[in-house]
C-alpha cells in the first residue's frame, strides 16, 4: 500500500496525497490528555492571545490552539467563544492566568499534552500559535458528521496547497 501513496526511485515523491490523508485519518490515535481545566479569564486581564503568549514565553513552554480552535484558518466554521490549546505543563501556566475555574461560561480550555505531534508544524499568526492543517484535519476527521464535513473542506485546503511535485 505503501508503494501505491508514495514513490521511491531517487527522490520519494508523494504519488496519492489523498489516499495519505485517508490513511493517517484511519491510523491516528487522539492525543494523550493528561489534564484538562476550563476557565473564564476577565476581559480586563487584557487580549487573551497576548496574556497567553506573554506567560507562554516567559515560562518558555510551548503553546499552541488545538486543531478545533484552528480550523477557521483553514475551512469556514464558526468557532465557539471558548480558545482551547494544548499545553505541557499546565499547573505553571496556571499560577500565572487570572481567571476562574468555576465559571459555567469558559473562554479559555487548556489541554495538558507533552506529545509533539500536537506541536509539530504549527503555524504562527497574530504573535500566537495555532495547529497546523494536518493537525486540524486530523482531529475533524474523527469528530462527528459536521466535523467530518468540515474537515473534507481542510482536505480541500491541503490539497490545493501542496506544492507542485519535482520534475
Amino acid at each position: 500500500e505503501q508503494d501505491l501513496i508514495v514513490e521511491r526511485k531517487g527522490l520519494i515523491r508523494l504519488l496519492h496525497p489523498e489516499k495519505l490523508l485517508e490513511k493517517l485519518g484511519e491510523n491516528q490515535a487522539p492525543p494523550n490528555i493528561t489534564n484538562r481545566v476550563r476557565l473564564k479569564v476577565p476581559e480586563e486581564s487584557g487580549p487573551l492571545l497576548a496574556l497567553l503568549q506573554k506567560h507562554a514565553r516567559e515560562l518558555r513552554l510551548p503553546l499552541v490552539a488545538t486543531g478545533f480552535s484552528s480550523v477557521s484558518r483553514y475551512a469556514v466554521m464558526p468557532r465557539g467563544d471558548c480558545l482551547s490549546v494544548y499545553c505541557p505543563r499546565l499547573e505553571s501556566l496556571l499560577e500565572r492566568l487570572p481567571g476562574s475555574r468555576a465559571d459555567r461560561f469558559p473562554n479559555l480550555e487548556l489541554l495538558e499534552a507533552a506529545e509533539e505531534p500536537v506541536y509539530f508544524d504549527a503555524r504562527p499568526e497574530e504573535d500566537f500559535w495555532w495547529a497546523s492543517p494536518v493537525q486540524v484535519f486530523l482531529e475533524l476527521i474523527a469528530g462527528d458528521k459536521r466535523d467530518r464535513e468540515i474537515a473534507e473542506q481542510v482536505k480541500a485546503y491541503l490539497l490545493k496547497n501542496l506544492l507542485p511535485a519535482p520534475s
